[in-house]
């Protein structure tokens, strides 16, 4: 899966960043409490750098919308129309507007709508043109221009460009990144104006499934570029863009990284005309993916990555194929080793020293890179004993945790799985010691679903919720969440993460003044208890799947660092949770009591359900306040090993006034897990049909209880019944009548329990015991059968 992570606008320029986006956009106030909007298109998905460019986008719920959310300052959008289904944009992108990808979302007066991709070019655009008259034509085509245009079914879309002899021509596709549902496949194919073929692409390792293709024209003359579904049976919208120019394309670096702050010698490799050498000045502080942008009369549409760390460099030396011809990499760990398994069969080999006891990472970077290389790891000793390998660790690239079992020098080889090779398989393999690390992201609220409500959407005067989820590597304890730069007369209550769980709710809260904004936020970690001596490294992994696949595997992902927050128009209601008195016991349940206050004339029903529950709480699912009802109970059940704690939790719910959803929250409230007052043992009974028994219940007493406490016994064949009792802290024993009808059925029922209820205020404190007391009837007597009716 690929993975790009983008940065947005610095502190010192993010309150004027999200200000300028909305420069000139409408903003509707005829909808009242519009629903969450959705987007699944944008055409086209790009712009020149400099210029206006108009798309047009589908989705749900756009009739209230009022700009875009960019990652980068400077965009311009302006709102042309808008429909509850669709929407035209006028986009301004800024003179100096990165090259390549960015992130886009739409902003309505209700909602953020899903993050899709926006592609920077540096050339004019050119909308392909469609003739029924005359479908097969060639359209004319500037070499420096970027067509867009659809390929759905058996399409195929052709452009002519002119050349000259030695000029590159270089045609590269956005395509399968752009599509949101289903998998679109594009090829691409150039040839002579004659059809004689020059070069075909279907897939390339440097945009995953998008091809790229680069030759040199062979003569003066014209060029024919098609652009195709590679099955011909492309299906939703598949779209493109398609940037044709006789810029550089290379598809590989080597070095794939290099150390902060130095500058790094690098060949830009896979381009029709050859290796480019370049002599670049790296940035002082670690990038995961520094962007490297080629020219050669006209730029580069898209940038290479590398990654910039804070440890020195190794190259390969040939011959290296075996293990014993190990060049020393010549440095301690950490370190990084970049090489090039240039042909089918290559095996490079490196010779590191590394010191007895110490956990290292050997991790390759290849695939991450847009190397075709499909890394095998291995490691050994110098003598050739293997001691570790890896194919896979949840991606192509292979990931090693590593401990040297004594002081001295081992070798790292490094090979393609298929034994495949050839001068763009570079990689990196960077060997660092273990670093204690927490990230934060917003996890999936709806399942195969990454977009849905993952942004944060707070009604003015109300509450909106969502889970936060950590992981924490070689580190341990409490954690504390700390969300920064979020919009004025927003609060947000974050519980201490407790050391046993990994997932908590966090509950946003606008004031009744707040003003109605949009911006980007980031979540904090910090350890409570940090540990002496050591740095632990923090971060969001907030990832978000632009080209699902339905229930498989995303196609093309990205990762956030900041994420959306918006304060909105008020909602037609508010929920609140009476935060209850007493604790729910182990084995026992509680019902939590949800209040609405609804506003105007709105009485519709409103959807609830508990937002997080803690380790061995559960509920019944989802439930509703009815239509003209202000208030509802959520139950929630305890299990016998449920964390004896305090918690926090809330009640999230939705409302729908005929334009999708309007989500809200509950504030937080403190839920308590308490050990039960009471177990016991239900002693073995039996009855005859349309007779009476006594079943003796021997206590338990577990913690003293002021006052009485009811006893029911439950779980009863059917026909048979019994009244509740009511018992003291002093009580050992409890007795109770049981009737059974005369249609009881006969045999063995081994359902009994019995439940303990005491009351507090008000409300109750409910658990379970005995379990599987057992209460065997038996058939009426024959005499008593055959007694006379009176």
């Amino acid at each position: 899966m690929t993975a790009l992570r983008r940065r947005f606008a610095s502190a010192r320029n993010r309150d004027r960043t999200y200000a300028a986006l909305l420069l000139g956009c409408v903003l509707s106030t005829s909808i009242a409490w519009a629903g969450s909007p959705r987007v699944s298109v944008m055409f086209p998905s790009g712009g020149q750098r400099g210029a206006e460019i108009e798309i047009e986008c589908k989705g749900t719920h756009l009739a209230d919308a009022t700009g875009m959310l960019f990652d980068e300052p400077g965009f311009e959008a302006t709102v042309v129309s808008a429909e509850k289904d669709k929407l035209k944009v006028k986009i301004k992108v800024p003179e100096k507007a990165g090259l390549g990808e960015h992130t886009a979302r739409i902003v309505t007066a209700s909602g953020v709508a899903d993050l899709r991709l926006f592609y920077v070019s540096p050339f004019p655009m050119v909308a392909e043109v469609e003739s029924k008259e005359a479908p097969d034509k060639v359209q004319p085509l500037p070499l420096g221009a970027t067509a867009y245009g659809r390929t759905q079914g058996e399409d195929q879309d052709r452009f002519e460009v002119e050349a000259k002899k030695g000029q590159r021509i270089t045609a590269e596709v956005i395509g399968a990144r752009l599509q949101s549902q289903n998998i679109y496949d594009p090829a691409l194919v150039i040839t002579k104006a004659d059809g004689t073929l020059l070069v075909e692409a279907d897939d390339s390792a440097f945009t995953r499934q998008d091809p790229v293709v680069s030759v040199v024209a062979p003569e003066d003359g014209k060029y024919v570029i098609t652009i195709k579904e590679s099955t011909h049976s492309g299906q939703g919208e598949c779209q493109y863009l398609l940037n044709v120019g006789s810029f550089p394309r290379p598809v590989a670096v080597f070095p794939a990284g290099g150390p902060a702050g130095e500058e790094l010698q690098v060949e830009l490799l896979g381009d029709a005309a050859g290796p480019i050498k370049r002599a670049l000045k790296l940035p002082r502080e670690p990038q995961e993916r520094f962007a490297i942008y080629s020219a050669d009369g006209q730029p580069a549409p898209q940038p290479n990555f590398i990654r910039v760390s804070a440890f020195p460099n190794a190259l390969e030396a040939e011959p290296n194929n075996e293990a014993a011809k190990a060049a020393g990499a010549g440095n301690a760990l950490p370190l990084a080793l970049n090489g090039v398994i240039s042909e089918a069969g290559d095996v490079d080999h490196f010779k590191i020293t590394a010191v007895k006891g110490r956990e290292y990472e050997v991790n390759v970077f290849a695939r991450r890179l847009r190397s075709p290389l499909d890394s095998v790891l291995e490691i050994y000793k110098a003598t050739g004993e293997r001691l570790a390998n890896n194919d896979d660790a949840g991606n192509l690239d292979s990931y090693l945790r590593w401990k040297a079992p004594e002081d001295g020098k081992f070798v790292i080889g490094v090979r393609d799985q298929l034994r495949r090779g050839g001068p763009l398989f570079t990689y990196r393999v960077e060997i660092t010691h273990v670093q204690p690390k927490i990230t934060a992201w917003l996890p999936e609220m709806v399942p195969n679903s990454s977009q849905e409500r993952r942004a944060i959407v707070v009604p003015k005067g109300n509450r909106y919720a969502s889970l936060v989820r950590v992981k924490r590597a070689d580190v341990g304890g409490d954690i504390a969440l700390q969300p920064q730069d979020l919009p004025a007369g927003v609060k947000v209550e974050a519980p201490t993460i407790e050391k046993s769980v990994d997932t908590i709710p966090m509950v946003f809260e606008a004031a009744e003044d707040a003003a109605v904004a949009e911006r980007s936020f980031t979540l904090q970690t910090k350890l409570i208890e940090p540990p002496k001596d050591v740095t632990v490294a923090t971060g969001i992994d907030h990832e978000v799947d632009v080209a699902e696949n339905g229930n498989q595997k995303s196609f093309y992902s990205v990762k956030e660092e900041r994420l959306p927050v918006k304060v909105t128009a008020e909602a037609p209601v508010k929920i609140s949770l009476v935060a209850p008195q007493v604790p729910v016991l182990q084995t026992g349940s509680l019902d939590l009591k949800v209040v609405a206050e609804r506003k105007g004339d709105f009485k519709g029903r409103i959807n609830l359900a508990l937002l997080y529950a803690p380790p061995g709480i559960g509920t019944a699912g989802t439930l509703q306040i009815k239509e003209g009802e202000n208030q509802a109970v959520v139950t929630l059940s305890a299990t016998a090993d449920a964390a004896l704690k305090k918690w926090k939790v809330c009640v999230v719910g939705s409302v729908d006034v005929g334009t999708g959803p309007v989500w809200i929250s509950t504030q937080m409230a403190e839920l308590e897990v308490a050990a039960p007052f009471l177990a016991g043992k239900i002693g073995r009974a039996s009855v005859d049909q349309a007779d009476s028994t006594t079943v003796t219940v021997k206590l338990e007493q577990k913690q003293p209880f002021e006052g009485k406490a009811k006893v029911v016994l439950q779980g009863l064949p059917p026909g048979c019944t019994s009244e509740e009792r009511e018992i003291t802290k002093e009580d050992q024993e409890v007795k109770f009548t049981v009737k059974a009808a005369a249609d009881s059925p006969a045999g063995q029922h081994k359902q009994l329990l019995c439940q303990f209820r005491l009351e507090r205020g008000g409300e109750s404190m409910i658990s379970t015991f005995g379990n599987g007391g057992v209460l065997r009837i038996d058939k009426a007597s024959v005499a008593k059968n055959d007694e006379p009716k009176k």
